[in-house]
């Protein structure tokens, strides 16, 4: 179940392509990374898309960028996400400025839920901050667009974590496009796992140029205060290209394993976050099945295949999304052995029947 596979396209790409990055010499700065760039701006409709060796690497990148070039340094992190990204935020010279709750329902903040978060803060702040949001789940945010025109009405700054988003769209929108800038990650457990790396994308050239010299310490303009490496070699740009050229077949092998899920959970009345509904097209990195009234398991008392929710902890709040929600295993090429094992499991909790 948790053996992270690759389709044979990608493996057999990597391997043909390999070679020449050793003949050539360009281990590093190449035309993999070039073209891994070009590759997620033509599919996304992004001006710039800029590598870099993780997701974490692109949000530091982003937060030191937006704290030196233009003030902004007190971060809004919404409360259901990854522990991690909270200490991203002083790792990019920021301070965490409060929390925004999440609906059981997505996961995620609705608009009030950022409202309410950003008028609690006081008006000398706000002008610094930066709302950082987190698509969960293998979908985009349902109330992305609004989230997005409340922050230019305020004059906030938006930053996208994509970790789990790569390939959803949102009427027809990608990820890290609605506000002023997304990081997708390629870590081997996402949606479409390349083992590690990333990609920020903008809409904005000039943030994307800058975040592109951040990479190379600005060492030929030489006119930024601040910059870093997280780019990835050739060898990384190569594997990553590989497996992202086939984003398509990956999540059209796991939607129909999704499709058995939704099958079970609409007989047996279990409610389930809708992955293609209301204009979205997700990458189904997880399949979420929950119970806003009480805890999952004492509806799904029969569920033992199950991978871990997203997330079992919530940040800065009291908010026990994990008690409410499980994630059913969904894995590129599964064994069909473990999706039956697992729609068993939700039948013998429901009518105590094995079907």
């Amino acid at each position: 179940m948790g053996i992270i596979k690759l389709p044979q396209q990608s493996i057999e790409f990597f391997k043909y392509n390999l070679d020449e990055i050793f003949l050539s010499g360009n281990l590093a700065e190449g035309p993999w990374n070039k073209k891994l760039s070009q590759y997620i701006q033509e599919l996304t409709g992004a001006k710039k898309a800029i590598t870099t060796n993780s997701n974490g690497a692109g949000i530091v990148a982003l937060l030191q960028l937006f704290n030196s070039l233009y003030g902004r340094d007190s971060v809004l992190l919404q409360s259901n996400t990854m522990y991690g990204v909270k200490t991203m935020i002083p790792a990019g010279n920021c301070k965490v400025a409060g929390f925004i709750d999440c609906k059981i329902s997505t996961l995620m903040p609705g608009l009030e839920d950022v409202k309410n978060a950003i008028y609690e803060i006081n008006d000398d702040q706000k002008k610094k901050l930066i709302v950082l949001l987190s698509h969960i789940g293998g979908i985009i945010n349902p109330d992305i667009k609004d989230i997005a025109e409340l922050c230019t009405e305020e004059n906030i700054t938006l930053i996208e974590d994509c970790a789990h988003s790569f390939g959803a769209t949102l009427y027809d929108q990608h990820s890290g496009l609605f506000g002023d800038a997304g990081v997708y990650s390629f870590y081997s457990t996402k949606a479409i796992p390349a083992g590690e790396g990333g990609v920020i994308v903008t809409k904005n050239e000039v943030l994307g140029d800058l975040a592109f010299n951040y990479s190379i310490y600005d060492r030929f303009k030489q006119e930024m205060k601040i910059g870093f490496n997280n780019r990835i070699s050739e060898i990384q740009a190569l594997f990553a290209y590989s497996v992202v050229s086939e984003w398509e077949s990956i999540i059209q092998n796991k939607g129909e394993i999704a499709k058995k899920y939704i099958s079970a959970c609409e007989e047996l009345k279990i409610s389930y976050i809708s992955q293609n509904s209301n204009g979205h097209k997700g990458n189904y990195y997880k399949f979420v099945v929950y119970n806003p009234q009480k805890p999952i398991l004492e509806q799904l008392y029969k569920l033992v295949t199950k991978t871990s929710p997203v997330y079992n902890y919530s940040i800065g709040v009291e908010n026990p999304l994990a008690t409410f929600h499980a994630c059913l295993p969904i894995w590129y090429d599964q064994d069909p052995r473990v999706t039956d094992t697992v729609i068993t499991e939700l039948f013998m909790s429901i009518d105590g029947k094995l079907h």
